[in-house]
């Protein structure tokens, strides 16, 4: 039962865990729409380093780090697999540099914004943000358990290294480039199963707290909207505001991308 509703917001630094979850959902779907509109690379890096600063005020440099180290490897087995369809496939070649580059960034503004959300707030008020919205069950149930299996699978690879380090193993970034299988083995393979008891695990949990069955839920904590939420999204709108002018200073399509 404390799979779905114990993370370690409490235990996070800053102003983060005292804003509102309504605040930082709000945030998201802000950061996503300006990664949706804007397309032309000086918007999209302008919105990628303001958010950037968003995530960095969550005091939490080792996450962050993990977070880029996992985004950096589901990039390079993007770039890969472009590059082997392009070789049967030449009209995949013809992909501008922007085409590659900018939904990169588009997944690491949004990288920025989830991170900080998942670290810094508890389910049961991410639950209660998200039943105010009136969503339905099968909607706000899955983004809860999405966003608190963030912090879970983070403490998986943690607890991973650490035990493969008392083993004598140590991983570095040229030791699982020389040996991948062996790194697959090691690293890879726990983490998958560990994934897969963790799912199990919330589903219980989320279960045995009965939601869904009933409905109405006396939230533990009554959440109140402050002046630090509206300046949050007061910024969030700017920087979008910001972005968008950009483009329409230096030009850019709308949606694609691509030149």
């Amino acid at each position: 039962m404390r799979a779905l509703f114990d993370n370690n917001a409490a235990d996070a630094a800053g102003w983060l865990p005292k804003v509102d979850a309504r605040a930082k959902l709000a945030l998201s779907v802000v950061a996503a729409i300006g990664s949706l509109v804007v397309s032309n690379i000086q918007g999209q890096l302008l919105l990628c380093g303001l958010s950037m600063c968003y995530a960095l005020s969550l005091r939490k440099p080792m996450a962050l780090l993990w977070a880029y180290a996992f985004f950096t490897l589901m990039c390079g087995m993007a770039m890969g697999c472009m590059w082997i369809m392009g070789q049967f496939m030449p009209s995949l070649n013809k992909t501008g540099f922007t085409g590659l580059v900018v939904p990169f960034l588009r997944m690491l503004t949004m990288l920025h914004v989830v991170l900080p959300m998942a670290l810094s707030t508890r389910v049961q008020d991410l639950l209660n943000a998200l039943r105010g919205m009136r969503l339905p069950f099968c909607i706000y149930l899955p983004a809860a358990v999405v966003v608190r299996f963030i912090p879970t699978f983070l403490a998986d690879v943690q607890q991973v290294t650490e035990s493969l380090r008392l083993r004598g193993y140590r991983l570095s970034p040229w030791g699982i480039t020389r040996h991948p299988v062996q790194s697959m083995r090691l690293l890879f393979t726990p983490l998958l199963f560990r994934s897969l008891r963790t799912s199990e695990d919330l589903g219980i949990a989320a279960e045995l707290k009965g939601l869904g069955y009933g409905k109405t839920m006396t939230p533990y904590k009554t959440c109140h909207w402050a002046l630090r939420d509206t300046l949050l999204l007061i910024a969030a709108c700017a920087a979008l505001a910001a972005a968008l002018a950009l483009q329409m200073h230096l030009g850019g399509t709308s949606l694609g991308g691509m030149r």
